[in-house]
């Protein structure tokens, strides 16, 4: 294994917990490194994604980050009064981050100067001895890792610990049953039932009028498919920015397994020249819309690598 990696492993591993500020900082880090491979990465960047990953949480489960169960840590304080707020203005919906981020203010300041006191030297800590992987300046508020290239590497290897591990401690912390599906999520016995996709088949065929499948390029001959690109299974809602045409027998048999990054591209190719597309016929509904989100919002890519996580 690589030296490097083990490293990361044993913090996520064997490192101590008394909250999950280790677990979503380092998954934060790791997120980082997929967008970019930059080793200098500031606190407000890892705050952003921190806030994210608990608002997600706070908002449809309000599960116990903590041993404490008498004072929160005050990341999820931070957290549920930004919930609270957005609430309040929107009618207590609930909404996954990437659907509203461009419309709070993400509290990042107060969050940075929490991963600055209670995180960054704190997870180093393994046993007593100090397990480095950054080197970290606290007044400018910055880490350097040594090695971003590992982490982009084998980012799935690392989520997949660093839920398992956050799993874990939830476990002990909150004592709610199916952790598991919580933190990645959604709990799948309350998912919504599937829609109907027929309604979205003539703005797909608007870009695509061959009926060429998305998946093998081949010309479809009968009645197409509706395939959701990333997988209903993780998004729970049928969006036009992430349905195509596919072959009856790919569709079948297609996994619910997330998509290669060049699956990934094509999407999103597709979405700029149906948006094209439908502007250039002047048809402006909500599909439309959401399809124009989804392009200024990068919502592909943001989704893709959340659910990677």
């Amino acid at each position: 294994m690589n030296p490097y990696l083990r490293k990361v492993l044993d913090l996520i591993n064997n490192g101590k917990m008394v909250n999950t500020y280790k677990m979503s900082w380092i998954k934060s880090i790791v997120e980082s490194c997929e967008k970019s491979s930059k080793k200098n990465i500031h606190f407000d960047e890892l705050s952003r994604l921190i806030f994210k990953y608990y608002w997600n949480q706070c908002i449809f489960f309000n599960l116990n980050q903590s041993n404490n169960r008498q004072k929160k840590p005050n990341i999820i304080q931070i957290v549920e009064n930004s919930i609270k707020e957005y609430q309040l203005s929107r009618g207590f919906k609930k909404d996954t981050f990437i659907r509203i981020e461009n419309e709070i203010d993400v509290p990042v300041t107060k969050i940075s100067s929490v991963l600055k006191k209670d995180v960054c030297k704190k997870f180093l800590n393994l046993g007593g001895k100090v397990n480095k992987i950054y080197d970290y300046d606290l007044n400018k508020r910055e880490i350097k890792l040594y090695n971003p290239r590992v982490l982009r590497t084998y980012s799935e290897i690392l989520y997949n610990s660093i839920n398992y591990r956050w799993t874990q401690e939830l476990e002990t912390m909150d004592g709610s049953p199916r952790i598991s599906k919580k933190i990645k999520g959604v709990d799948r016995d309350q998912s919504p039932k599937r829609g109907n996709l027929n309604k979205f088949r003539k703005f797909i065929e608007e870009e695509n009028p061959q009926r060429k499948c998305f998946l093998t390029g081949k010309q479809i001959l009968g009645t197409p498919s509706i395939d959701h690109v990333i997988p209903w299974s993780y998004m729970y809602s049928d969006d036009l920015w992430n349905l195509v045409y596919v072959l009856p027998s790919e569709n079948s048999s297609k996994s619910n397994r997330l998509p290669n990054k060049k699956l990934i591209d094509k999407l999103k190719t597709r979405n700029i020249k149906l948006l094209k597309t439908l502007k250039k016929k002047r048809i402006n509904n909500k599909f439309t819309n959401e399809l124009e989100l989804s392009i200024n919002n990068n919502y592909v890519d943001k989704f893709w690598i959340g659910f990677k996580g």
